[in-house]
């Protein structure tokens, strides 16, 4: 298996620091437990309760795992920001396909066409296939469009006779899909790509399993997305250098005060159940009543909760009285999750050495389970990922904070992803090291990774010149994001190629980044620390698996 840990240091330019983005949260103290030790981002712990671990298989029937808790308030079918169709594209956040439309899509369709004639010469596409242009977590269509309109205008050009006719076998052979796990999304994608006609279609899948959605060795194309895996729901997980390692569960609760806000709303049915819930809860699990006039609730009592405030008027307001906690218990609770943690042990432990402290980190599945699905629906092309992140040396908490959430009640400091629960993104830094390495089994190769600003080498699109369509108030915006788009190296593009597909293609770029880590960027001292704290990582993790 290719090792994402290089025991030499790659001859490569120096990571750049990630960007702290306009964020939200509140600071909450930590019982970080005498094994877990200090912890180098102790505000990422929310309220915690420490319980015994015999009772986690308990735990995890009854309360959201963090993965569980984020995909509910994201995606819950009425519920959820992005389901429910609540999430404003450019109240909330902004992206760089919105904000420097329609220059951003114009370079991902002038590297696209690249790769598709790539692909012709090489024989690996041929005149009679259709080249698919699949697209995961379209938001509202914004990106299909300029890249649509751009080969379109360049296959009118050929056929008036200014080209080669490329681009007009090009636009021939061309399908933009989109999937979406949102309905409401599908059809505003719909909506405002009907003009194409049949070369658009904008269908519900979930990026987490392409292959759910597409045949396996069925297309031949790109998949494309923007900003997609960092809206992945993740585990959240505390390792230590001690070898300990701890999931996290959501423990929502309505204290006394929270109770009689909400009381009169709940249907008594409800009031019951969650009552008789509680009083299982404090049992099974806590062994004894922890606060007298707290109710703490389950993740079928929560999600009845939110169901029956969601209609209100003032439904935001009514969040504010339900309080979180979270119970953290042996990794072993979720098997997926230790199993990736032994597949990485190397790198988790050269970031413990780096930091000598406990850390919470937020750990993607989701993004590996993308790329592999991703490589295999192709039979032959490319998958363009261009989202926020790093390498394995970037998305531990050394110095930022790698959770943020974007709407109207997020806040302005540290984000807290309990604050007003469906009303807002949750988002996590991508790890390009871990999405490179799983695609791998699935016939990927990394073409190039580097700086999302890359993106505009090799093709004729000038940024500088503000579209004919934006008006003299909005030119300080528009100058602020071309600013961004060449300073903000937190934005990365990756460009991995299947297997047998064009052995000639290459990035017309060579300011490529490492996507490996080397225990040589460690002192001696933390080198012997990094040897002994894997040992014990791998020691642990097969002890609680005999």
């Amino acid at each position: 298996m290719h090792s994402l840990i290089s025991r030499s240091r790659p001859s490569a330019p120096p990571l750049s620091l990630l960007l702290v983005l306009p964020a939200s949260i509140a600071l909450f103290a930590a019982d970080t437990g005498a094994e877990r030790g200090e912890l180098l981002n102790p505000w990422e712990i929310h309220h915690e309760i420490r319980v015994d671990p015999a009772v986690a298989p308990a735990v995890k029937a009854t309360f959201l795992s963090f993965l569980e808790y984020q995909d509910l308030v994201l995606f819950h079918p009425t519920l959820g920001y992005y389901s429910s169709g609540r999430v404003s594209f450019t109240n909330d956040y902004r992206t760089f396909p919105d904000a420097l439309s329609p220059y951003f899509g114009q370079m991902i369709a002038q590297h696209i066409f690249d790769m598709w004639d790539g692909m012709r010469a090489a024989g690996t596409l041929g005149p009679n296939d259709r080249f698919t242009i699949a697209e995961f977590g379209a938001g509202d269509g914004n990106m299909a469009t300029t890249i649509l309109d751009y080969i379109e205008k360049r296959a009118h050009d050929a056929a008036a006779g200014g080209d080669s006719g490329r681009w007009l076998a090009f636009w021939n052979q061309l399908v933009y899909a989109c999937y979406d796990r949102s309905p409401a999304l599908s059809a505003l994608q719909r909506q405002h790509n009907a003009r194409f006609g049949t070369r658009f279609d904008a269908r519900e899948g979930d990026a987490t399993d392409p292959t759910a959605s597409i045949p396996e060795g069925s297309l031949k194309g790109v998949v494309l997305s923007n900003e997609l895996p960092d809206a992945f729901s993740v585990h959240k997980v505390v390792i230590s250098p001690t070898g300990s390692a701890e999931v996290g569960y959501v423990v929502p609760a309505l204290p006394r005060s929270g109770w009689s806000k909400l009381e009169k709303d709940m249907p008594a049915a409800l009031q019951e159940r969650l009552k008789a819930e509680d009083e299982s809860i404090q049992t099974k699990i806590f062994g004894r009543k922890r606060e007298s006039g707290t109710t703490y609730l389950s993740r079928a009592g929560f999600t009845a909760l939110l169901e029956a405030l969601s209609p209100l008027k003032d439904y935001a307001e009514k969040l504010e009285a339900i309080e979180f906690h979270e119970i953290y218990v042996p990794i072993e609770t979720e098997p997926e999750l230790a199993e990736h943690l032994r597949k990485y042990t190397p790198q988790y432990a050269y970031e413990l050495a780096r930091g000598n402290k406990a850390f919470v980190a937020y750990i993607n599945l989701g993004e590996g389970r993308f790329i592999q699905g991703a490589g295999k629906i192709l039979k032959s092309g490319y998958v363009i990922t261009i989202d926020y992140g790093e390498n394995w040396d970037g998305v531990t908490p050394l110095q930022y904070d790698h959770l943020r959430t974007y709407g109207p009640g997020s806040r302005q400091e540290r984000s807290d992803p309990y604050h007003t629960p469906t009303l807002n993104d949750i988002t996590t830094d991508v790890n390009f090291s871990h999405v490179v390495e799983e695609g791998r089994a699935a016939g990927l190769r990394p073409v190039f990774f580097g700086p999302q600003h890359t993106l505009i080498t090799g093709t004729p699109i000038a940024i500088e010149t503000p579209p004919a369509d934006r008006d003299v108030g909005s030119l300080d915006d528009y100058n602020g994001w071309v600013q961004n788009f060449y300073t903000w190296d937190v934005f990365k593009i990756l460009i991995e190629q299947k297997e047998n597909t064009d052995p000639a293609y290459a990035f017309p770029d060579n300011r490529g980044e490492p996507l490996t880590v080397t225990v040589d960027d460690l002192s001696k001292q933390q080198q012997v620390a990094e040897r002994e704290i894997e040992q014990r990582l791998r020691e642990r993790l097969a002890a609680n698996t005999r």
